[in-house]
């Protein structure tokens, strides 16, 4: 693995983890349900979670199949949502496109990552690191909110620890 993408893994690593213990114990009805209007609910931030995981797969050309396409497609509100997977099944998403990642970001070289990004990210570097730099951050915020929202729902806080 390239240095260059050595603390990026180890921030990916540590959400895939973190993102499971987050769904540690929740039930189908409290992971669709919104503790607040105007609140996602931990199932839909999961699946943009997840579908956002599936673009750093492209990012780094290495697209796999969206399990979420059907279902998020361009929605942005959760309002636009008719019906969200189980949360058994947004885990098992989750635990195969983190397996992609992991060989994604094992194998990237040195010239992708110093190529410009096709995507334009609120960061200023424009290179594909700066993209998969900015994806970290994107999605520890929504891991941070995940563990938010099980502490709304009732749940213990979201542990560090291995589950």
């Amino acid at each position: 693995m390239l240095t260059e993408v050595a603390s990026l893994r180890e921030i990916f690593s540590l959400n895939t983890r973190l993102l499971l213990n987050c769904l540690h114990g929740v039930s189908e009805d409290d992971a669709v349900r919104r503790p607040l209007p105007g609140v996602n609910s931990l199932a839909f931030v999961t699946a943009h979670v997840v579908d956002a995981r599936h673009f750093v797969l492209t990012l780094l050309d290495r697209p796999a199949p969206n399990p979420l396409t059907a279902t998020l497609g361009r929605v942005t509100r959760i309002e636009e949502v008719t019906e969200l997977p189980a949360l058994g099944a947004l885990r098992e998403f989750w635990v195969a496109v983190s397996a992609a990642l992991d060989e994604g970001l094992d194998a990237v070289g040195v010239e992708h990552l110093r190529s410009r990004s096709p995507q334009r990210f609120p960061v200023s570097d424009a290179t594909r690191l700066g993209g998969l730099a900015f994806l970290a951050q994107h999605e520890s915020y929504h891991v941070g909110q995940l563990a938010l929202l099980r502490k709304c729902l009732g749940y213990p806080a979201m542990a560090y620890a291995a589950r």
